[in-house]
């Protein structure tokens, strides 16, 4: 079984990740893409809205498109969100399947500064997607990285590989999404109506909203 994971605040989830997550799993024949709700993550600040309401608008979203799977692993474990605990966790939870962390490449660009990062790839394939915006300059660290495990073509049997897709990636952010909100705009073109549902419902990122993290 081939199963992506793609981790994220989602605060909110919005087109851009699903269009991101989908394009990956067609472009590389996955059976299913796992999107990983971040509890507290090590490389942003604290999250706008609490973690039961990312992860509700999560469940909505993965409800609605059949190739995704909604996961609170980092959520359930608690604590800091770090890749390398996690990818431990689902090893060990799907121990026959071929794991593949998709990554945006301005975050590839500061995997040196992830814990464990040298062994990521025991657990996984690095699957790098195109940020939209500048280009994204690499360390020499990574540079050396990319040389020793990049593959241009995919092997669907094995670990250890960065594969970098030339995919076209929608322009969306949710601090855009949290802005419009604040400012009474529209974002109907750029979450799932369902999301847009519950964020109006319950009064989620409006101006002064800074929501603390709760547990869950």
């Amino acid at each position: 079984m081939l199963i992506g994971l793609y981790g994220g605040t989602f605060d909110p989830v919005h087109y851009g990740h699903v269009h991101a997550a989908e394009s990956v799993r067609k472009f590389l024949g996955l059976d299913t893409v796992r999107m990983v709700l971040n509890s507290q993550p090590v490389h942003k600040s604290a999250s706008y809205a609490m973690t039961t309401h990312r992860w509700a608008m999560l469940e909505t979203v993965c409800a609605n498109n059949p190739g995704l799977i909604a996961d609170d692993v980092e959520v359930r474990r608690g604590g800091r969100s770090y890749t390398v605990d996690t990818l431990s966790i689902l090893r060990s939870e799907f121990p026959q399947a071929v794991l593949c962390w998709i990554v945006g490449e301005d975050s590839f660009a500061t995997l040196t500064s992830w814990r464990g990062w040298e062994n990521l790839l025991e657990d996984c394939n690095l699957i790098v997607i195109p940020r939209p915006g500048p280009t994204v300059s690499f360390s020499s660290q990574i540079a050396a990285l990319c040389h020793k495990h990049e593959r241009s073509g995919f092997d669907a049997t094995s670990h250890g590989q960065i594969v970098r897709v030339n995919l076209s990636m929608r322009e969306i952010s949710s601090t855009q999404i949290r802005q419009r909100i604040s400012l009474g705009q529209d974002i109907a073109d750029l979450v799932d109506a369902d999301v847009e549902q519950y964020i109006h419902r319950n009064e989620l990122y409006k101006e002064n909203a800074t929501a603390k993290e709760s547990s869950f």
